[in-house]
């Protein structure tokens, strides 16, 4: 691991235009990453933001 890799923190993330959940990385500036390319929602631009512990989320029942 390359010093820049062990400042950064993995964490659970959400985007805020789809509501996919993904992991994601948290640089010590604060920018939110997909952990990998293949790890990321379909928007064409994603809002992606960290879960918080007070987030909702309805289940999905189809």
């Amino acid at each position: 691991m390359t010093p820049s890799d062990e400042r950064k923190e993995k964490a659970p993330g959400v985007c805020s235009t789809c509501g996919e959940l993904l992991t994601v990385w948290i640089t010590p500036d604060g920018t939110i990453h997909p952990i990998s390319p293949h790890n990321t929602c379909s928007c064409d631009d994603p809002a992606l933001r960290i879960v918080e512990a007070d987030d909702v989320f309805e289940e999905d029942v189809h």
